[in-house]
């Protein structure tokens, strides 16, 4: 985290070394480019970039992912009985983004980025794609399941038959990397590399808590410790280890950061 920080400073600093010499040079969006890149960050990400003298560049887009599906089990419980659904995970990443390019040098490739990816702190989606069974269909919207050991997570599913979670990250991403190339170039074409980290903090997962009096619907996060031995009420101990749970909760759990690696092919208009 520390050396995060000293990046984080030294880019800034080049940021505004960069405005000072843009107000000398009078280099203020006097050029234009547009660029298209593809890599972790989105398949594409469009962007227009313009110079903020000759050692700052800016560059504003918008990073599309597909929205990609996967699938995993869930265990939960009703009335006493234990079952296993097949849930649907699908991607639900798209992010605006304002980066700022600060090059050390007045004719340098290399540079320090520093900015922000701004979108839905919602980056997957979790649902069934059939009704769960042990319910009948008369009791959706009311009958009570339990997902987990935590006796709390008690759920009941929409009128459709179905439940809904998410994986939620910081709508807010701040992004700070390197890379080579400058995003508004000399030439009328351009290729740019990028290797950096977007922070998403802790990401969290969660299950929609649908109230059978509809008063108090609301997303209920998970521990690791939900998913492991549990004891009752009474004292007891329950055995029960939901794996595919515990393991999906500490993966997300141990994201904080989101590797950004990605080529872009820019192009200058003017």
């Amino acid at each position: 985290m520390k050396k995060i920080v000293q990046l984080a400073v030294s880019a800034l600093l080049l940021v505004s070394s960069g405005i000072t010499h843009a107000q000398n040079d009078n280099n203020l969006f006097n050029h234009l480019s547009v660029g298209v890149s593809v890599g972790t960050e989105g398949l594409p990400s469009i962007d227009v970039a313009a110079p903020i003298g000759n050692y700052v560049q800016v560059r504003a887009g918008y990073a599309i992912m597909p929205k990609f599906k996967f699938k995993a089990d869930i265990d939960y419980t009703r009335n006493g009985n234990k079952y296993t659904a097949d849930v649907a995970i699908k991607l639900n990443k798209g992010d605006f983004k304002l980066l700022f390019d600060a090059y050390p040098f007045k004719k340098s490739s290399f540079h320090f980025t520093a900015g922000a990816y701004i979108g839905s702190s919602e980056f997957a989606k979790i649902y069934n794609d059939a009704p769960l069974a042990g319910i009948d269909p008369s009791e959706w919207g009311t009958a009570q399941i339990q997902i987990s050991n935590n006796p709390e997570h008690m759920f009941s599913t929409d009128n459709g038959g179905n439940v809904k979670g998410r994986v939620k990250v910081a709508g807010f991403k701040p992004y700070l990397g390197i890379g080579f190339g400058r995003v508004v170039p000399s030439s009328r074409l351009t290729v740019n590399f990028d290797l950096g980290l977007q922070i998403w903090g802790k990401p969290k997962v969660e299950m929609y808590q649908y109230d059978i009096t509809g008063l108090s619907n609301k997303w209920v996060e998970f521990k690791k410790a939900d998913f492991d031995d549990w004891y009752d009420t009474n004292g007891n101990l329950v055995k029960h280890k939901d794996k595919d749970g515990y393991n999906l909760v500490k993966i997300c759990n141990g994201i904080f950061a989101y590797p950004v690696l990605q080529v872009r092919l820019g192009f200058r208009i003017f």
